[in-house]
């Protein structure tokens, strides 16, 4: 399963409420998180919720796109499919094993982590954990594994890409980041997969499958104490491994120098605009990311008056932005809806807005106002179901950290209009593009040689 993480707030609502146990600058949100290292470097995560008698057990691995080198895309996400499929050497084992607990499980890899979870009834917490400790810490592979499971990773891809939108999508990445794509590209294709072997797996395996580059999240209705108790005992026995960056640092991530344009057509009914940025990265600019979620709650309000010129008084059926954090290089994305008919207005309209959006007209003090209460709302409102928090908190700890996660809610309120100006000029304006268009074949016709004679494609 690939999974491409949105930001989230945490539940307040039902929320147990612990003694404290974060220092008292933190965020709210660190009254509700207990976390503890085992000795061998294993971090423990503890969210406590008993509004339900559910909980979630999750093994997070500092893995995934970013490890990867040119020839080995999609590699992480193979190893997610393989890793379910290896316990206890049988391909239905685990999922047996998971039906006996009345429970229900999956896995996920994204740019910067990969996880393996299981949902369970709370009694059923300890058998869980005991379960996916196996499963991490027991690997093992075997060609025939291999062989059956590449053509599952394969449909799933094809899937993927007999989406137009989705295939517009891979172009424009695959154009963003250029010689770094294999860093960014998560599922892989058909020939990357088909060069993979177990040797080449297991050597993963053994660099990053460690405890000290690994993190054990359970949510729900549990007793801290007592799932890191639990935690000791199940994973004594894992190993600490050498820093697997040490020897394999992570290679910045190469700057576009100049702006592009991906022309998509397609027998579809809509005009689909796609313009991608690299933003940046919790590593490099951290504060820089703070402002660019912010800037993108203000954007993104249906009552901003971004929406306003482009949507309800332009040429625009809809208009969202967002960026996306990572530690290494988050990007940036306007995606915009329209007709055959205004395309080309639409595309210049956009264009127009980007390069100009450090004046960040009709933006205020009010609007990130209106922005904070929204996100305080959505602090309280939007994890109801805590099965889906634990792969919120991987992916958050994967790309930033929890202490960032901890610290995001104050950092956000203290955004003001200049730091969004900052980020906009720094990220945005004039800055190299990818412009993608999918559309039916005349529009991209015409808009290809509008592009070329206008040059609008570089900045």
């Amino acid at each position: 399963m690939v999974r491409r993480r949105l930001a989230i707030a945490l539940l307040l609502t039902g929320l147990a409420l612990p003694t404290a146990r974060a220092p008292a600058q933190q965020s709210p949100l660190a009254r509700f998180i207990h976390q503890t290292r085992l000795d061998n470097g294993l971090d423990v995560i503890v969210v406590e919720n008993h509004a339900v008698p559910l909980a979630t057990v999750l093994v997070a691995v500092h893995n995934g796109a970013f490890t990867q080198d040119s020839a080995e895309d999609g590699m992480a996400h193979l190893y997610e499919h393989l890793l379910f499929r290896s316990y206890h050497g049988r391909p239905d084992a685990f999922g047996i094993e998971v039906t006996r607990l009345n429970g229900a499980y999956n896995g996920a890899t994204a740019e910067e982590v990969v996880y393996y979870y299981v949902t369970v009834p709370s009694k059923n917490v300890e058998r869980g954990l005991k379960l996916v400790a196996q499963l991490v810490t027991e690997a093992r592979f075997s060609n025939g594994d291999l062989k059956d499971e590449r053509p599952v990773v394969l449909d799933e891809l094809q899937r993927n890409t007999s989406d137009p939108e989705r295939e517009l999508t891979r172009h424009v990445d695959q154009m963003l980041w250029g010689a770094s794509w294999s860093r960014k590209d998560v599922g892989g294709d058909s020939a990357s997969l088909a060069g993979i072997t177990v040797d080449r797996l297991k050597q993963v395996y053994a660099r990053y499958y460690v405890p000290n580059n690994a993190a054990l999240i359970v949510t729900g209705d549990v007793s801290s104490d007592q799932v890191f108790e639990r935690a000791a005992k199940e994973f004594h026995d894992w190993t600490r491994g050498p820093d697997p960056f040490a020897d394999h640092p992570i290679p910045p991530v190469t700057p576009r120098t100049a702006s592009t344009a991906v022309i998509l057509p397609h027998d579809v009914r809509d005009v689909t605009i796609r313009i991608a940025l690299q933003g940046p990265g919790v590593g490099g600019d951290t504060a820089a990311t703070y402002a660019a979620d912010a800037l993108f709650d203000v954007l993104n309000d249906p009552t901003s008056a971004f929406q306003h010129r482009l949507v309800d008084l332009g040429p625009f059926q809809s208009v969202t932005g967002y960026y996306l954090t990572l530690d290494h290089t988050g990007p940036i994305q306007f995606v915009g809806k329209t007709t055959a008919q205004r395309a080309q207005s639409a595309l210049l309209m956009l264009l127009d807005e980007l390069d100009n959006l450090d004046v960040l007209e009709g933006v205020g003090d009010e609007d990130l106002a209106i922005a904070k209460k929204r996100r305080d709302v959505s602090m309280a409102l939007t994890v109801e179901q805590t099965s889906m928090l634990a792969p919120e908190l991987a992916a958050w700890w994967g790309s930033a950290g929890l202490e960032y996660y901890l610290g995001y809610h104050g950092r956000m309120r203290a955004q003001t209009v200049d730091d969004l100006r900052r980020f906009a000029r720094a990220y945005i304006v004039n800055r190299p593009r990818v412009i993608g268009v999918l559309a039916p074949a005349d529009v991209t016709q015409s808009l290809a040689a509008w592009l070329r004679q206008g040059k609008r494609s570089t900045p």
